[in-house]
């Protein structure tokens, strides 16, 4: 099974990476750059959707169809909860990607402290599901759900980090090799 999330995980992942390109065949005159980019990180944001829905279906599918049931159920509402944090997150990476030369500490803090809350309400949102499957299914299959999610979230997340920019402040001194 987890070379099964492994494969399903790379391709969502690639699925993501591909979208955020913009396409061979559309002109600039077509579409306006903001436009693009705002198709690119719907399509972005679509493809982690999905992939995280291939990883919990490929990870539950030894399930009992009563218990599939009520997995995809509780699913539906998780999902709803999980895209909104998703978007969240990736229009928070986007305003730091835009303004990242530019920002000041009072911004860089605000931008933290929005990311750490995102992650808190990721957790949150995990240990709810869990709560929620455990009662419905049972304590086994609640724990792979939240392991899928941890692991979903943790590639989502990396993926997204590996895209972002490092700033870099040119009168801060470099600290030398020792």
């Amino acid at each position: 099974m987890k070379k099964v999330l492994v494969l399903s995980l790379a391709a969502g992942i690639a699925a993501a990476a591909v979208a955020q390109q913009p396409s061979s065949g559309q002109s600039g005159q077509s579409m306006s750059a903001s436009g693009q980019e705002t198709l690119n990180i719907d399509r972005y944001k679509m493809a982690l959707s999905d992939a995280r829905k291939k990883l919990f279906a490929a990870g539950m599918s030894d399930l009992t169809p009563q218990q599939l049931e009520a997995f995809w159920a509780v699913y539906a509402d998780f999902e709803k909860e999980k895209n909104a944090i998703t978007a969240a997150r990736v229009d928070l990476a986007k305003k730091y990607a835009d303004n990242f030369q530019n920002v000041s500490d009072a911004e860089i803090t605000s931008l933290l402290t929005d990311s750490s809350n995102l992650q808190k309400k990721t957790v949150d949102l995990r240990m709810k599901y869990y709560g929620i499957l455990s009662q419905k299914i049972n304590a086994h299959a609640a724990g792979r759900f939240a392991l899928i999610d941890d692991y979903t979230t943790t590639a989502a997340r990396l993926n997204l980090l590996n895209q972002l920019p490092i700033p870099t402040n040119s009168n801060a001194a470099v600290p030398a090799n020792k």
